[in-house]
């Protein structure tokens, strides 16, 4: 199950229209991490997300083990089949067969093992290395692995870097720490952290970033966040806003790209008015006149108080007219038939006064 040769392809696609096409079509699968060619076996492939979900049978060190994991808000359905593809040379092998199901994978390079396994129902993916050169390989297989997440657009997900405290050290079930934690008590220049496993030991926050992984690496993932489009935020009086953005990966998250494509960058230009204080102005304009009308309401006369509320509220529209002339968001044309047209009121008020003025 998964496995199929060249033969297999021929009689799988045998109709016309696939005839001069199955070198082409078995090309894309490959460039699209669907399979692989199994080394060293030529013709003969292997295409992960068709085999068997049972966890093949191997024996692991348990102890001195270096943890990491990958914790997702939404997990897209293939990034463990793609990381098996692209790692596929470093497959271990045993008894002429390789380590390798559904869901997880075994990986040995240079007397060290790295065993990857994604739990899809809680949403995680979980390396475990072991051997002599630990760090390296664990690194290795998070370039990888952070290499696919690139290919999505706006995903979210946490590295979970294990204590390294005596408690938890030589133990299968670590306090975790999220790297966004250490990096803040980095930059806060804290040193210490403390284990949440008794005896609650305090730790040093740089061994355990060293453990896993370069430091440089925290900042790298702090860059990735910023660069994410949902953490944008605008304080302050704007006016104007140039945003310069990449595009990543592809439009839907089930159906990552091989490769990311060269980052095109485009600028988007967002004008904004000055809210506030226009916000501020109107509120003052409006608290003068309901005080004005407040306080001249019992010694003017009625025609004279109706004189002065009409003739702020269409001061009030001129200003609003012109506001939006500023703005760039009314035309010259239109600008002037606008303010024609409030000035036209003028006589038309006064007729409505002298009127109120005679029925009195």
């Amino acid at each position: 199950m998964g496995k199929f040769t060249w033969q297999n392809l021929k009689e799988i696609w045998h109709e016309p229209e696939y005839a001069q096409k199955q070198r082409e079509i078995l090309q894309l699968m490959i460039n699209f991490k669907l399979c692989y060619e199994i080394p060293n076996n030529p013709k003969t492939y292997i295409a992960p997300q068709l085999l068997t979900a049972k966890q093949s049978k191997y024996q692991w060190e348990e102890t001195n083990n270096l943890i990491l994991r990958y914790t997702y808000e939404f997990m897209p359905k293939g990034i463990i089949t793609q990381l098996i593809v692209a790692m596929h040379n470093l497959i271990d092998v045993m008894d002429k067969q390789q380590i390798v199901w559904k869901s997880g994978v075994i990986l040995s390079q240079e007397e060290t093992k790295a065993e990857v396994i994604e739990y899809y129902d809680k949403r995680e993916i979980k390396i475990r290395v072991a051997g002599k050169f630990k760090r390296d390989l664990m690194t290795t297989v998070t370039y990888e692995l952070d290499k696919i997440h690139q290919s999505y657009k706006r995903l979210k997900y946490d590295k979970l870097i294990p204590c390294n405290c005596v408690t938890c050290k030589d133990s299968q079930d670590h306090h975790f720490y999220l790297s966004e934690k250490l990096r803040q008590f980095v930059a806060d220049q804290q040193h210490q952290i403390q284990c949440q496993k008794k005896p609650y030991k305090m730790v040093n926050v740089l061994s355990l970033v060293d453990d896993v992984m370069d430091r440089r690496e925290l900042e790298k993932d702090k860059i990735r966040d910023s660069m994410s489009p949902s953490s944008v935020t605008f304080a302050g009086n704007i006016e104007k806003v140039v945003i310069q953005h990449s595009t990543e990966g592809n439009n839907i998250m089930t159906e990552p790209s091989e490769k990311p494509e060269e980052p095109a960058k485009s600028e988007v230009h967002v004008t904004l008015p000055w809210a506030f204080r226009n916000g501020m102005f109107y509120l003052f304009v409006c608290v003068v006149v309901f005080t004005l009308i407040g306080t001249l309401g019992g010694f003017l006369p009625f025609h004279y108080l109706a004189l002065t509320i009409i003739g702020t509220a269409i001061f009030i529209i001129l200003i609003g007219v012109l506001q939006l002339r500023q703005d760039d968001r009314l035309s010259e044309e239109n600008f002037v038939e606008l303010t024609v047209r409030v000035i036209k009121q003028f006589p038309l008020i006064g007729n409505l006064i002298e009127s109120l003025k005679g029925n009195k």
